[in-house]
């Protein structure tokens, strides 16, 4: 099942497909088989606490597992976000390039258009980058969404704010000392 990506904007919805964008899809992989004495190839196992169980892998995928290894059963499971509710989208909004370099960038997706509104698309065309709210509460400090259109198609970006200001050459402090006054912070001497 393919995932999809609906954005509104005033009033209009766009509809994309999503496909993730890795290395490994850009350049290919390969892929190391360890194998044993005969030939045959290695598989991965977790060996159970007590030592009573060899899980082969993929059973546990099914378990739900606490920060001490044990399984937790699914009706003791709580939703991590603070509503239990999933964060519910906003309408885009044009960025500025420097909005996206203030992001650290975790996943990259490639979005396959299957109805975009005129008015998505002028959005974009003013700088190619829109910003998705994510439902962070507004401090700033939570997930980051961007909407990118280029030449080469549509893109999502998923990652987090940095936290931090950018530093330009005329914010920066690069003054000499005097030479008769010593430098603190770097002893060649020690070297």
């Amino acid at each position: 099942m393919e995932r999809t990506l609906e954005v509104a904007c005033e009033g209009t919805a766009s509809s994309f497909t999503v496909r993730k964008l890795s290395r490994a899809t850009l350049y290919g992989s390969k892929r190391r088989a360890p194998v044993d004495a005969e030939g045959r190839e290695c598989r991965a196992a977790a060996l159970t606490r007590d030592g009573r169980f060899l899980l082969p892998l993929g059973t546990t995928a099914t378990l739900y597992l606490d920060d001490q290894g044990d399984t937790v059963e699914r009706g003791e499971l709580r939703s991590a976000r603070g509503g239990g509710n999933a964060a519910s989208g906003s309408e885009p909004h044009p960025a500025e390039a420097i909005e996206l370099l203030g992001c650290t960038a975790r996943q990259v997706y490639v979005l396959v258009p299957v109805a975009v509104s005129g008015r998505l698309d002028e959005l974009l065309a003013a700088t190619g980058l829109c910003r998705l709210d994510a439902g962070d509460g507004g401090d700033g400090r939570g997930e980051a969404r961007f909407l990118v259109k280029n030449d080469a198609g549509y893109f999502l970006l998923v990652g987090e704010n940095a936290g931090f200001a950018l530093v330009g050459p005329e914010q920066a402090d690069l003054s000499i000392p005097d030479a008769g006054e010593p430098w603190d912070d770097l002893d060649l001497a020690m070297l």
